[in-house]
Order: C-alpha cells, then sequence, then structure tokens
C-alpha cells in the first residue's frame, strides 16, 4: 500500500501487513514527520472513489454541447447494433462449422473406403476398423429411427 507523508507529501510503499486494522504510528523518512495511520475500510475509499468519478462525469456532461451529446447516444446505439449482430452471426458460424465438419468427416470415410485395399497394406486389420465403423453408424441412424417413431 502507498502511504503519503502528510507533511512533505513523499510517498512510501509500505506493506498492508505490517499495519494492523487499529493503526500505527508512522514516521517519515525524507522529513521526519510523525503521524498516526489507520487503514480505510475498502468500501469506504471505493465509495469516495466513486464519488470522485461521479462528480468528473457530471463535470464533463455538463460541458458537452447538446449537439455532441446526440452524436455520442447515436453512436452508442451503432455500436449497439453491431454487438447484437455480431451474437447472432457467432451462432451462424458454430452451425455452419458443424456442418463442414460433418461433411469433412463423411468425405475422409467416403476416401478411406475407396481406397481400403491400398490402406490394409500399410495398415493390418484397417477393413475391420472400417466395417465397425459402419456399423456404429447403422446402430446411430437406428437409435435416431426408433426416437422419430
Amino acid at each position: 500500500m502507498i502511504i503519503p507523508c502528510p507533511s512533505c507529501k513523499k510517498k512510501f510503499e509500505v506493506e498492508a501487513s505490517l499495519i494492523p486494522n487499529e493503526g500505527k504510528m508512522l514516521q517519515c523518512g525524507f522529513c521526519s514527520e510523525k503521524w498516526f495511520f489507520k487503514k480505510e475500510p475498502k468500501k469506504k475509499v471505493i465509495k469516495e472513489v466513486k464519488k470522485i468519478i461521479d462528480k468528473t462525469t457530471e463535470k464533463i456532461h455538463k460541458n458537452v454541447p447538446d449537439s455532441t451529446e446526440k452524436i455520442i447516444n447515436e453512436a452508442e446505439k451503432a455500436i449497439t447494433k453491431k454487438n447484437s449482430k455480431i451474437n447472432n452471426t457467432n451462432s451462424v458460424n458454430i452451425l455452419s462449422f458443424l456442418v463442414v465438419f460433418i461433411i469433412s468427416a463423411i468425405a475422409i470415410i467416403i476416401l478411406a473406403d475407396t481406397f481400403k485395399n491400398s490402406i490394409k497394406i500399410f495398415i493390418p486389420g484397417f477393413d475391420i476398423v472400417l466395417s465397425n465403423l459402419y456399423e456404429s453408424f447403422n446402430d446411430v441412424f437406428l437409435f435416431f429411427k426408433d426416437l422419430l417413431n
């Protein structure tokens, strides 16, 4: 935590665990000023920061002309519209990816079936794996057929 000296405003980095919740007497290493320092609760600090931010934004909004405010609001609306369109296209992209993946998998299986005799030379037992794959597809097909009936 950073603690400023109340006299010379020099800032010191002090480990938070060294200062108890009740507070502690500190001495500036630069000007030798002594003062009692007590930790402020985090909630209090957060509230103070929020107040400062609110005051700053109020000042900024007061100084902004109406025409500029109108342009800012239109830009924010355009950004939210664009973000909603992006979210909708993400679901379409996932669906498109899934369709392409399924078509590619089927193409690879057809290609493997076409060249199974050549592949058998390099991978013994490949025809058994391929027939088991066909049986699995048949089981899945029958499952969905029974599910629809």
